[in-house]
Parts: structure tokens; sequence; C-alpha cells
């Protein structure tokens, strides 16, 4: 019996837990600091013209997300159609939304599509770009906003240089080739990553225009974003912001969410809102609300990518052309 209880517990995501309890913690406290009243009426003064337009901006987003990794995929000498990254993106949102964590969509997507191409380690390695690429023009947004704030707060400038620093930093070492000598030796699950991913992204190295037009549309993407918090700050008829005070708050959300220590940014996406809008006078509530229309507007959107995932299993997607498929090294193998 006792062996049972021991087997149980050893089989616990303990991390999975903490993180629970951490967004429930921040959910639980925020929604006792806010006033209820004021949260009711902000919901009732909800324009839904501006709520559509802010769907249509989620639309809009996945298109420059799909074409972006298109293009990293095409880097690596994968060349699928669009419109089959177009259902896999879908479904790896719907995981990012509905599993209790980011890392389930980009599981998703490696999954879906190169078992396509049969080349799993090359589609591994065109996520992990993507998402470095996506951060660097995070970092970039963050930083071109801050020349046109009044009053920017120095640790966010911080913060964004560190991103792109860090971003920068990780693209070079895949794009360099091999690892340091000092590393070579050396065992582990981040090194075993890292020896993977230089592996199959020396390519990158040799098509920096491709990659700078990536960074391009990770800007416009972030742009995208900040559309959608636009249309939904319009739709609680809230003026007291400017194109500028977005183009630099969001931002600062989107990294205080992307923070490993919650559930998918749940609880610190609240609070980031609550905080940073606090200072341009916006209520409590009217902030906790946006952050929450947000949620739900993108997990709305994200349905549809659970129909894809479910017509993908039952096999009746049957329009999949692969150009081309490359012929890299770790194609057909298990890559850990």
């Amino acid at each position: 019996m006792k062996s049972g209880i021991k087997n149980s517990l050893h089989k616990i995501n303990w991390k999975t837990v903490a993180r629970t309890i951490i967004s429930a913690g921040l959910l639980l406290w925020l929604a006792l600091s806010i006033e209820w009243k004021d949260l009711a009426q902000a919901w009732r003064s909800v324009e839904l013209g501006w709520i559509m337009a802010a769907i249509a901006w989620v639309v809009i987003s996945v298109l420059v997300s799909v074409r972006k990794w298109q293009l990293v995929l095409n880097t690596q000498g994968i060349h699928l159609s669009w419109h089959e990254l177009w259902k896999s993106y879908w479904a790896g949102l719907f995981f990012n939304n509905f599993l209790p964590s980011s890392i389930g969509g980009d599981a998703m997507r490696i999954w879906w599509v190169g078992k396509t191409v049969h080349d799993s380690p090359g589609v591994a390695v065109s996520v992990v770009v993507e998402r470095i690429l996506a951060t660097t023009g995070l970092a970039i947004t963050g930083l071109t906003a801050v020349v046109f704030v009044s009053q920017p707060d120095t640790r966010a400038v911080i913060l964004f240089v560190i991103l792109m620093v860090l971003s920068l930093g990780l693209l070079g070492l895949i794009c360099w080739g091999h690892l340091p000598r000092w590393s070579q030796d050396r065992k582990g699950k981040l090194i075993s990553f890292l020896k993977g991913m230089v592996q199959h992204g020396a390519k990158f190295k040799n098509q920096p225009g491709r990659l700078a037009i990536v960074v391009i549309l990770s800007v416009a993407f972030q742009l995208t974003v900040i559309g959608v918090n636009y249309c939904i700050f319009q739709a609680l008829q809230v003026t007291a912001l400017t194109w500028w005070d977005l183009v630099y708050v969001i931002p600062v959300v989107s990294v205080v969410s992307m923070l490993p220590v919650g559930i998918n940014g749940y609880g610190l996406r609240e609070g980031a809102y609550v905080v940073l809008l606090g200072l341009y006078q916006v209520p409590a509530s009217t902030a906790f609300s946006a952050s929450l229309l947000f949620v739900f507007l993108v997990s709305l959107c994200s349905l549809y990518g659970g129909y894809t995932w479910h017509n993908h299993l039952k096999g009746e997607d049957t329009d999949v052309k692969v150009t081309s498929i490359t012929n890299s090294p770790g194609s057909d193998e298990i890559w850990e």
C-alpha cells in the first residue's frame, strides 16, 4: 500500500502543481483586489464591433506566424504546402491554450509536420529558431516604443536588451554549427538539445536575408497582437492609452507572461495588465477585463485548431503536398 502511494507521488509533476498554485494564487489576489461592480460595468459597456475587429486581428496574427514559420522551414530545405502549415499551426495554438504549457503547441507542430515530411529534427529546429526570432522581434518592438513614450521604465529597457542579447546569442550559436570545446564532453538534456540544434541549424548562416525577413515578420506579428489589444481597449471604451503606449506596454506584458512560473501565463499576464495600465490611470477592473477578453478571444479562435487536429487524426486531410524534403542527416531519426 505504502509503495503504491510512493509511486503515485513520484508520478505527480510537482512543477506543474507549483505553477498551478502560483497562477491560482495570483488570480485570487487580483479577484480580491478589484471592484466587482466596476468589472460588471466594464463588461456591460463592451462594444461588439470592436470585439469582432479584435478577432480579425487574431486571425491576421496567425497568417503572419504561418508565413514566418514557412520561411524558416524553407531555410531547412523543407517545403510544405501553406495550407498544411496553416492547419498545424492552429492545432498548436489550440494545444497552447488548452494544455498546461505553451510547449505543448510546439510539440504538436513538430509531431504533425515532422511526421508529414519525415524530418522531425529539422522541423524541431525550425520551431525553436522561429521562437528565437519571435523573441528578437518582441525585443525590437519594445525598444522602438521606448523612444516614443514619455517616461519609459528603465527596468523594461534592460529587460528588452537582455532578451535581444540572449536571442541573438542563441541564434549565433545555432548558426555557428558547433558547440564550444568546453561543452563537447559534457552530458545532460541541455547539451544534447544544443548538439541536435547546431547539427541541423548550420544552414541558417548561409541565408541571413531570409532570417532578416523573418525578424521583420516577427515585429509585424507583435503589431498584430497590439492590434488585438487596441481593439479590446476600444471595446471597453478606454481612451487613456495612445498607440505608442500600447506598443510599449503589450510587449512588456508578453515578456512577463513568458516567465515559467505559472500555467500559460495565467495570473502573471493579468497582474501585468493591472500594474502597467495602472500607470496610465486605467482602473484595475478594466485592465483585468482587458486581459480576460484577450485570453478568451484567442482561446475562442484556437478552437478551430481543435477541429483541424480532429480531422487530421481521422485521416480526412488528403491534400498534403510536399514539394521537397531536406536531406539532413537527422531525417527519420528520433532526436532527443
